[in-house]
């Protein structure tokens, strides 16, 4: 399944860019990110935690930065597992961020994989909590780059 969403937030790319290359910084903004770790370089670790439909979830995984075009372009590879659920996610993302009247349009695609028991529950709700998710990003992104504390 691929989900495409854009927004934009009231700040310049070069900014928006520094802010989305701090990547344990970051994580403390995507919803249910419970913890990050580098690994190496472009390599982190970390637990998501999610409630798709009635189950919850706290996927183990890996993500990989297979390319970067500062500051215009970002992919990404992020594999995990949740043991309770016996489910396995695997996703493909590919970020984009270009200047626009209010600030900058983040453009982001991911193609997302997932197997086990979550994945009965269908596109259709997986579609809707993952969009829920970057909407909840979005917004936590503008907080934080209005903060003062904000690079």
């Amino acid at each position: 399944m691929v989900i495409r969403e854009a927004f934009t937030v009231r700040a310049p790319v070069e900014r928006v860019w520094a802010f989305l290359e701090d990547v344990p910084r970051l994580a403390t903004y995507v919803p249910g990110v419970e913890a990050v770790e580098e690994t190496g370089p472009d390599r982190y670790r970390g637990r998501l935690a999610v409630r798709i439909g009635p189950i919850s979830a706290r996927f183990e995984g890996v993500v990989r930065i297979i390319q970067r075009e500062p500051p215009a372009r970002l992919e990404a590879e992020m594999e995990g597992q949740d043991g309770a659920s016996a489910s396995w996610v695997k996703a493909a993302f590919l970020g984009t961020l270009e200047p626009a009247a209010e600030g900058t349009r983040l453009a982001c695609e991911i193609d997302l994989t997932l197997r086990g028991r979550l994945a009965q529950f269908g596109s259709a709700v997986l579609e809707a909590t993952a969009r829920r998710m970057i909407h909840a990003f979005a917004q936590r992104l503008q907080e934080a780059l209005e903060s003062p504390h904000a690079p």
